[in-house]
């Protein structure tokens, strides 16, 4: 619940990159790991950044587990870095969490230009050649779908 937090009202005096935390557990019988920017849980939504991203990689060659070989984490990672490059250029979306579970991996972010998200992730379509990738942005001015992370 974020009764009592503090709102961040200038993008630039949020934290952008951290801390971070990492967890695991399951979802759906499946292992999934949790990477989370926890600086954000202080200001529980930053205003003006009323649109929830989430930009899913489903895996080539997950193991058994659901998770990705490490010849395919290292192609996760090079896409990881274009698509953050990208969408976080000018403080225009913020990085919140990073998922990976039943053979995908979900980048979660929050923007204040939506159409700007969807004109960078087609042009990051044909940057990230090793994987397919889609793309999903909903109203979210709460920032639910972070409370959602933090409690998981």
């Amino acid at each position: 619940m974020w009764l009592f937090k503090k709102k961040a009202d200038n993008p630039h005096r949020t934290p952008l990159d951290g801390p971070w935390s990492v967890s695991e557990g399951q979802h759906d019988g499946r292992e999934m790991i949790v990477r989370l920017n926890t600086a954000y849980r202080q200001f529980g939504s930053v205003a003006g950044y009323e649109h929830q991203v989430g930009i899913a990689i489903p895996l080539n060659n997950p193991e058994a587990t659901g998770l990705p070989s490490s010849a395919e984490m290292a192609q996760l990672d090079k896409a990881e870095d274009l698509i953050c490059n990208s969408l976080k250029a000018q403080a225009e979306s913020l990085l919140v969490g990073v998922i990976t579970t039943s053979y995908m991996r979900e980048f979660v972010f929050y923007t204040r230009e939506p159409h700007r998200v969807q004109e960078r992730f087609d042009q990051l379509r044909n940057q990230v050649t090793t994987h397919e990738m889609q793309l999903l942005i909903q109203s979210d001015a709460k920032w639910r779908i972070y409370a959602q992370l933090t409690s998981a």
